[in-house]
C-alpha cells in the first residue's frame, strides 16, 4: 500500500513540476516576481486573435465530436457494429497525427482548395478527438443493461424514442466529459493545426513560433494562460462530478 502511494506521489510530481515551472518562469523578471509578462502577452493583438480563434474552433470541435461520438457509440448495442467501430477507433487513435493531417490536407487539395481552411481544420481535429469521445460514451453504455433497453421496447417505445428518452438522459455525464476533453484536446493540439490551419494562426502555433524566436518571457505567460484555461475546465469538471455524486446519493 505504501509503495503504491509512493508511486502515485512520484507520478504527480512528474506531472506538476513542468506545469508550475512554466508558471514560475512567467512571473519571473530580472530576479523579481511580476505579472508584467502577462500584461505584455495580453497586449499582443496576434496572441488575442489566436486565442479567440482557438476557442471558437475548439468549441465547434467539441460539440461536433460529442454528437458524432454519441451517434457512433450507439453501435455498442449491436455486437457486429461494435467490432467495426472498435477497429476504426483503434485506427484513428494509432495513426500518427502528421499522417492524418496530411491526408486531410490532400483531400482538400483534391477538392480544389489549395490551402486548408477552418472546415478542414475542424474535420482533422474531430478525427483526432473522436476515438476518445467514443470510448468515453462506451464506458457509460457498458453500465446501461440490455434489459433496460428491452423493457423500454416492450413498453412500446420505438428505437429512436429509446435513444432520446432512455439512453440520452443516462449518458449526460459522459457527454459532458466528452465535451470538456474534446475542447481541451483540440485547444492544445499543434500538429494538425500546423498542417491544416492555412493562413489562420491558432494559439498553439503562435506559442510555438514565439518559442522559436526566443524574444522574451512573454512566451511563458502565454503558456501560463493556456495552462490556466486547462486547469479551469478540469476543476469545473471535478466540481460537476462532485455535485453529481451528491445528487445520486440523495
Amino acid at each position: 500500500m505504501k509503495s503504491g502511494k509512493a508511486i502515485l506521489y512520484v507520478f504527480l510530481i512528474l506531472m506538476v513540476v513542468p506545469v508550475f515551472s512554466i508558471i514560475g518562469l512567467s512571473i519571473k523578471s530580472n530576479g523579481s516576481m511580476t505579472l508584467g509578462w502577462y500584461a505584455a502577452i495580453l497586449q499582443d493583438e496576434n496572441f488575442l486573435n489566436a486565442l479567440l480563434l482557438s476557442t471558437i474552433v475548439s468549441i465547434f470541435t467539441a460539440i461536433l465530436t460529442t454528437v458524432i461520438s454519441f451517434i457512433i457509440g450507439l453501435s455498442w448495442f449491436n455486437k457486429k457494429q461494435r467490432l467495426i467501430v472498435l477497429g476504426l477507433v483503434l485506427l484513428l487513435g494509432l495513426l500518427p497525427p502528421e499522417v492524418m493531417a496530411i491526408a486531410v490536407s490532400k483531400i482538400s487539395q483534391a477538392m480544389g482548395i489549395q490551402g486548408a481552411n477552418l472546415f478542414f481544420l475542424i474535420w482533422g481535429l474531430i478525427l483526432y478527438c473522436l476515438p476518445f469521445g467514443v470510448l468515453i460514451i462506451w464506458v457509460r453504455f457498458f453500465f446501461i443493461g440490455d434489459n433496460l433497453i428491452y423493457s423500454a421496447e416492450d413498453l412500446g417505445l420505438t428505437k429512436l424514442s429509446v435513444v432520446l428518452k432512455v439512453i440520452l438522459p443516462l449518458s449526460s455525464s459522459a457527454l459532458i466529459t466528452s465535451l470538456i476533453l474534446s475542447f481541451l484536446l483540440s485547444f492544445n493540439e499543434y500538429p494538425r493545426t500546423y498542417f491544416l490551419s492555412g493562413s489562420y494562426e491558432l494559439v498553439s502555433e503562435f506559442l510555438n513560433g514565439k518559442l522559436g524566436s526566443g524574444t522574451d518571457n512573454s512566451i511563458y505567460a502565454g503558456g501560463g494562460i493556456v495552462i490556466c484555461i486547462t486547469l479551469f475546465f478540469t476543476f469545473a469538471f471535478a466540481v460537476y462530478q462532485r455535485f453529481l455524486r451528491r445528487g445520486i446519493k440523495t
